[in-house]
């Protein structure tokens, strides 16, 4: 009656961030694990619209699609698990135990071929949690990074941003930038927020910049053509 995933929602952008094509194929795809998962679509250009995430029985992946399709998303990847201890040998044996007594009841004894269906092995009292994250595909990138700002232990600001992937193919990518790098400066301008590096890459659009960054405590400074 209605759509879990749809239900359970929570947005990640802004509302009017969907697909960038006029009329998407939305895909769904099993996900593998959501950390690992997270970084390698960061990484292939997409960014992250939000996620669903409930428990119960068991759902159709075309609900995630559906809902899917009417955000207008790209690709929408499904995770799932059982949480209890439900298992297809025990729904089996229930099949078997239910048919044998409608076998017995109909021919009084007489020994017959058990066979098992699909719908005989749905478990109505298996559960499942369920996450779906729902991703847009990007356009190709100027810079090509993705960033968080960076804090101490006390949760105090400090200079840099960053870098927790880097898109495939970027130019930031071609010029030797890596996650985990903290970018510090870029064409001389101090970098303390991801904004301060977007300001400076929209105002050099088509040029070429100088970008300084530290990995494993040591500074570095790249070339980075926009």
């Amino acid at each position: 009656e209605e759509n879990l995933f749809e239900k359970n929602f929570q947005r990640q952008s802004s509302k009017d961030f969907q697909s960038f094509d006029k009329n998407p194929q939305t895909q769904v795809k099993r996900g593998w694990d959501q950390d690992t998962d997270k970084i390698k679509m960061l990484e292939e250009g997409y960014d992250l619209m939000g996620f669903s995430g409930f428990s119960g029985p068991n759902v159709s992946p075309n609900f995630a699609k559906a809902h899917g399709e009417k955000l207008k998303a790209d690709l929408v990847l499904i995770y799932d698990r059982q949480i209890n201890d439900n298992s297809r040998a025990s729904a089996i044996q229930k099949a078997r135990d239910k048919i044998l007594a409608a076998k017995r009841a109909e021919n009084k004894g007489e020994i017959t071929e058990i066979e098992i269906t699909e719908e005989d092995l749905l478990d109505s009292n298996a559960l499942y949690a369920f996450y779906a994250s729902y991703w847009v595909k990007l356009p190709k990138p100027t810079f090509g990074t993705h960033f968080i700002k960076l804090a101490n232990s006390y949760d105090e600001d400090v200079p840099g941003a960053l870098v927790i992937a880097v898109i495939k193919g970027s130019p930031a990518a071609a010029a030797g930038i890596l996650r985990n790098d903290s970018i510090i400066k870029a064409d001389q301008v101090d970098v303390n927020t991801p904004d301060d590096l977007i300001g400076v890459i929209r105002k050099n659009k088509g040029k070429s910049i100088e970008v300084e960054y530290i990995r494993g405590g040591k500074k570095n400074i790249v070339t980075v053509n926009l």
